[in-house]
């Protein structure tokens, strides 16, 4: 394992943060003191990391904790990002920021937003400020800053993602305790499910699995998606699902896994436990304060344990995901006693067969 860079953590596993085609990598500084400090841009191969400074946010308004999540355009250089209630998008050539969108007057923007491939347009959640029911997805036009909706639910919709396979396909979760959640992954088409659908079946036989922390493909169009230790239901592990009307499939089970991701040529995935991978016990039953870093064989679910780091609340999630290449998983490496984090890289074993 090799520290990336200190002081800073990744953005979040479904969204994406490379760009200079996929040479550099946007991320959020971070101190546990005061909480976000900004961008940065880095190169995450070299030993000479080049870290160009890309934004530094206004102090927050909603306390020290707030995060900073960015995602980067598949196909432009353009960086989106929600803070203070506002969407701020910023040209990675010109380096300017710019805010786009300011929610409405009692309501506020969730902090994770979706870039198209162009990098045009800027999808997010809105919701009132008590955090209550209804939510409205918006989609924002870059060129103009009009927000359009696409849909309201009246239960806590978040985690909008497009599909990174097919883009008209827009990805969204129903949040809440994973266990009491039956429908948590969704996926919303402009014509064929305009409000959106439900993609995966929880329940098996009179049980539910409790899902989350979905990732969606590139190679196809689907997700892999943990279906956690803590699950009524079985088995537990690495799933794929579709919103095309194909089953869902096991990928490989596992009793521990937490988020995952999945490589661009769909062979490999990786996932983050909960606890040590070869420690008794399921979910967060034995964990201490460990997460292991897990490559998995998407063809055969074999499974081979990369490096070991710390489990702890956010941003301190490992939060695995693959270099564009292939070739790496890079990862949050956090300190539980101080708080502190930075963003670590391991290389993908070429002796995998």
């Amino acid at each position: 394992m090799t520290l990336l860079l200190a002081g800073a953590h990744l953005p979040y596993p479904h969204t994406n943060g490379f760009h200079a085609e996929g040479e550099r990598l946007v991320l959020t500084r971070y101190s546990p003191a005061t909480g976000a400090l900004g961008l940065t841009s880095v190169r995450w191969r070299d030993e000479e990391r080049a870290a160009r400074p890309l934004y530094e946010p206004e102090p927050s308004t909603t306390g020290p904790e707030q995060l900073l999540w960015p995602d980067v355009a598949l196909a432009a250089e353009r960086v989106a990002w929600v803070w203070n209630g506002a969407v701020h998008v910023l040209d990675l050539d010109s380096g300017a920021p710019e805010r786009l969108y300011t929610a409405a007057p009692g309501h506020t923007l969730q902090n994770l937003c979706s870039l198209t491939a162009s990098g045009d347009r800027v999808v997010v959640m809105e919701q009132p400020e008590d955090r209550e029911a209804p939510v409205t997805c918006l989609e924002i036009s870059v060129s103009t800053g009009k927000a359009d909706e696409l849909f309201g639910k009246g239960w806590f919709a978040n985690h909008p993602a497009h599909s990174p396979h097919d883009e008209s396909w827009l990805t969204f979760a129903h949040e809440g305790p994973a266990r009491e959640i039956p429908d948590r992954i969704w996926a919303r088409h402009p014509t064929r499910a305009p409000e959106g659908r439900c993609v995966f079946e929880q329940a098996v036989d009179g049980a539910t699995l409790a899902v989350g922390h979905e990732r969606w493909m590139f190679h196809d169009l689907g997700a892999v998606v943990c279906a956690y230790g803590e699950s009524e239901a079985g088995p537990r592990g690495l799933y794929t699902v579709h919103p095309d009307g194909r089953a869902a499939r096991l990928v490989s089970e596992g009793e521990r896994d937490w988020h995952c991701d999945i490589s661009r040529d769909g062979r490999w995935a990786v996932v983050d436990t909960s606890g040590p991978h070869d420690a008794t016990g399921r979910g967060w039953q034995n964990a201490g304060q460990v997460s292991d870093i897990v490559l998995v064989d998407v063809a055969t679910g074999a499974r081979t344990p990369l490096a070991r780091t710390a489990a702890d609340r956010h941003p301190r999630h490992p939060h695995p995901v693959f270099t564009p290449d292939g070739t790496a998983v890079l990862h949050n490496h956090g300190d539980p006693s101080t708080g502190e984090v930075a963003v670590a890289r391991v290389s993908v074993p070429r002796a995998v067969p």
